[in-house]
């Protein structure tokens, strides 16, 4: 049982101030490695509550899931959402071979947005001036002292659309169906568990169990047979719990 919790972010999962929990991708990446290589386990529920981050790092994650899949194909791999699996967090659960998730989990937000806060001119109101010094017209790209010139706004909407078109393409691969019939569903839309099961983005409608009791099908384990479950990342110990506040 691996958990997906949080904001999907580069990096080691922790928690913030502001984010509350952080789904580092390197973190979920190493737990996954983990999952691969233990042979005593018949199936994996990836149990997603994450409103999305990171293109990059939701990437990193459902290839790490993709490749796992692909290794061991006799081993289930599911996706159990729960209260909110939109936009990166679906992106990782169509790794998954079949998708349950609750009638009102806020699930889809298939889309990509980008930007940045320009603080240059407000800083100036105050007497704060910067300088900068740059090689190459987009240099300043990320700069939060500058807004964007119509050639950085015209790059980033190029970036934005590449990863929208993915994002799609991967969609329709994992659901069976065509780049058109997602990019209908898409756009950043929301959807609730109910309606998205409606259109064909997730598999069932469920809990956690439904989840459990789907994987155990597909394993051949007996629907009255006990099995353990071992949960991904494991949980935190009271010094890791202060560090990473302190931090």
């Amino acid at each position: 049982l691996l958990y997906v919790t949080g904001v999907i972010a580069s990096g080691s999962s922790s928690r913030d101030a502001i984010n509350g929990a952080v789904a580092g991708s390197e973190t979920i990446v190493e737990q996954i490695r983990r999952i691969r290589a233990d042979d005593s386990i018949d199936a994996v529920v990836v149990r997603v509550d994450s409103p999305g981050g990171s293109a990059v790092a939701s990437d990193v994650i459902w290839r790490a899931l993709t490749v796992t899949r692909e290794q061991q194909p006799a081993r289930p791999l599911v996706a159990s959402m729960s209260d909110l699996a939109a936009s990166g967090g679906y992106y990782i659960s169509m790794a998954a071979e079949f998708i349950v998730a609750q009638p009102a989990t806020l699930t889809g937000s298939i889309g990509i947005f980008s930007g940045k806060v320009a603080i240059g001119e407000a800083l100036a109101k105050i007497g704060v001036t910067t300088a900068t010094v740059q090689s190459g017209r987009n240099a300043s790209l990320s700069s939060p002292f500058v807004p964007f010139t119509p050639d950085q706004r015209a790059k980033v909407l190029e970036y934005m659309g590449v990863f929208y078109d993915t994002f799609v393409e991967k969609a329709a691969a994992a659901r069976r169906t065509t780049p058109e019939a997602i990019d209908a569903l898409a756009q950043g839309r929301v959807w609730t568990g109910q309606q998205a099961r409606e259109r064909g983005l997730v598999d069932a409608l469920g809990g956690l169990d439904t989840a459990i009791a789907w994987v155990k099908q597909r394993a051949g384990i007996s629907e009255d047979d006990a099995v353990e479950l071992v949960v991904y990342p494991p949980r935190r110990t009271l010094y890791e719990a202060l560090t990473q506040q302190v931090a």
